[in-house]
């Protein structure tokens, strides 16, 4: 969502937002949901883990938008 310096409140301005580190710094990468810090991911496997935790946000809040494909018969 944003960098070290901005994304911070970039990201407590979103449904779910994380603030990336720059080139060369640490990986660490604390995340929003909802305005609020909920979690702060660190190491390799950051995109990895964000990306579970975004579809893991879709499925619980917007689940029932979701279309369920359904049989006709005739």
């Amino acid at each position: 969502m944003g960098c070290v310096v901005n994304g911070p409140g970039e990201s407590k301005h979103a449904n779910i937002g994380i603030s990336l580190p720059g080139t060369g710094e640490n990986p660490v990468a604390p995340v929003f949901v909802d305005g609020k810090k909920t979690i702060t991911l660190k190491g390799n496997k950051i995109a990895t883990e964000f990306q579970r935790i975004a579809e893991e946000y879709v499925r619980s809040h917007y689940a029932s938008w979701v279309c369920i494909p359904f049989q006709v018969s005739y």
